[in-house]
């Protein structure tokens, strides 16, 4: 063997070597880091040793698994999930939107309003339209709404399309530091995430490649922080491994309940009776005897067994554990999840449907300041595609919401208001809900009138009543009125 070659064999196995001694120091690191997680009950995000946490742990994973179980393909969660985004999405839109004129807007706003309401009966927005948008942004933590011209409607309109992230990758662009604002909503998917754009867009140019501007489109953002726009994850999100081990636990019960809720026929003898057992054995075979059937046992004696463990006890105690950690989070009352018995008393009850409005105020103010954006930048689009001048500034998007706490704090403080005169009759009739604003004006105005029209008919009779007695009086000439038989 040549030296050139025996150099080269010694240097390999020193490479060699080196490297079996930096897998080594690895090992002993990662066993050291994991051994300090297991003392310290702590995790590190970078690695996989240690406690697990949420099994999601990106934003997408997220959106996909609250999407699956809301659709019922999940293997776990499914019905806790739907029940808790329907009752959400119930709370933030209540009975629809309603638009009203600016409080603030000084003039007439008669043609904006018949616009706007045009506007909301084509898209469908007063109808489930709405709820179904808000059990979307559950889902998803946000909201992309495209506004598209449409010349072929009568007298031309807008259209509002929503644009689900999980089929159109997208991103928005904040006008940094000023991050309320978007400037634009652009898409980022490889094109192949949805197919069908032709389908649901037939009579528009619409391209899965979009890049809108800030006129173009609403952004409703109602997770997450400001200073990241584009990961949004819902109340709902934060708790779904308690939603998932909230199922498993259900079903666990269930197994448990399989396994040892029935309690099991023994008949025992001793040793000595082994002939007399399996004589025993033959006949309920035989006989095919079932527990409520008579038996008489010869030297035998006959007892039911059933569990006496106290196990299922904790798996007891992890359900309300759970129930109790998502009705926190997402603040869906306990008894709106199937479980009645966790409630003290009726009060409770109230007390908690005041907790999911107080839980649902963000977002919902959210959605009221979407869609006030969405009837503003209709408005412009609409002056600019179809040559009008409505004012966008002369109305505003309300969603009403009335519990008995909002019914109360309306008698206690805004109803003193509209009273004194702070407050327009519009205003006032805008906090409850299943109230058209204009229709309800329009009927107390009627209302007025017609009473009015009343109170002037029964003055004018009163006053030909006067007038008569007058003639009467003055007719006879003595100031006597003139009776029968006088």
């Amino acid at each position: 063997m040549s030296g050139i070659v025996r150099k080269w064999l010694d240097n390999k196995e020193k490479d060699n070597a080196i490297t079996k001694l930096k897998l080594d120091n690895e090992l002993l690191n990662a066993s050291l880091q994991a051994a300090t997680n297991i003392l310290t009950a702590q995790t590190d995000d970078e690695t996989t040793t240690g406690y697990t946490g949420s099994p999601y742990s990106n934003f997408r994973s997220q959106v996909n698994a609250l999407s699956t179980k809301y659709s019922n393909t999940a293997k776990w969660g499914c019905l806790i999930a739907k029940n808790i985004i329907d009752v959400r999405a119930a709370f933030l839109i209540g009975s629809g939107i309603q638009v009203i004129k600016r409080e603030s807007y000084i003039g007439d706003a008669t043609r904006e309003l018949e616009f706007l309401r045009r506007f909301i009966e084509f898209n469908k927005l007063d109808s489930s339209y709405p709820n179904e948008l808000a059990k979307e942004g559950e889902i998803e933590g946000r909201a992309l709404l495209r506004l598209v011209p449409d010349p072929e409607e009568s007298k031309g309109m807008i259209r509002v399309v929503h644009v689900p992230w999980r089929m159109f990758s997208y991103e928005v662009l904040p006008d940094a530091p000023n991050f309320y604002r978007y400037l634009r909503a652009k898409y980022i998917g490889t094109g192949s995430d949805y197919k069908g754009s032709a389908t649901l867009f037939p009579n528009s140019t619409y391209d899965a490649s979009f890049d809108l501007g800030e006129g173009e489109f609403v952004y409703v953002r109602l997770g997450g922080n400001i200073y990241q726009p584009n990961i949004t994850p819902s109340k709902t999100a934060y708790v779904l491994r308690q939603v998932e081990d909230l199922d498993k636990e259900m079903w666990d019960w269930r197994k448990i309940n399989h396994l040892f809720a029935a309690p099991t026929p023994v008949f025992e003898f001793d040793s000595e009776s082994v002939d007399e057992a399996r004589r025993t054995e033959q006949y309920i075979t035989e006989k095919n005897w079932r527990i409520g059937k008579a038996i008489v046992l010869a030297g035998g004696k006959y007892r039911l067994e059933t569990h006496e463990g106290e196990g299922f006890t904790t798996i007891e105690k992890a359900v309300q554990t759970n129930v109790q950690i998502i009705s926190g989070s997402t603040g869906v009352p306990v008894h709106f999840m199937g479980f009645p018995n966790l409630l003290s008393n009726r009060a409770t009850a109230e007390n908690l449907l005041e907790l999911i409005q107080l839980s649902t105020d963000k977002e919902r103010d959210a959605w009221r300041g979407g869609y006030t954006e969405l009837a503003k930048k209709a408005v412009v689009m609409y002056n600019k595609e179809f040559n009008q001048n409505l004012k966008p500034e002369a109305c505003e998007i309300v969603i009403p919401f009335a519990s008995s706490a909002t019914l109360n704090y309306i008698a206690k403080v805004y109803l003193p208001m509209y009273v004194a005169g702070a407050m327009s009759l519009d205003q006032l009739l805008s906090y409850i809900t299943n109230v058209d604003v204009d229709k309800e004006i329009t009927r107390i105005k009627e209302a007025e009138k017609e009473k009015e029209a009343k109170q002037e008919k029964e003055f004018q009779r009163q006053k030909e009543m006067a007038l008569a007695t007058q003639s009467r009086t003055t007719g006879n000439g003595s100031g006597r009125t003139v009776g029968n038989g006088q």
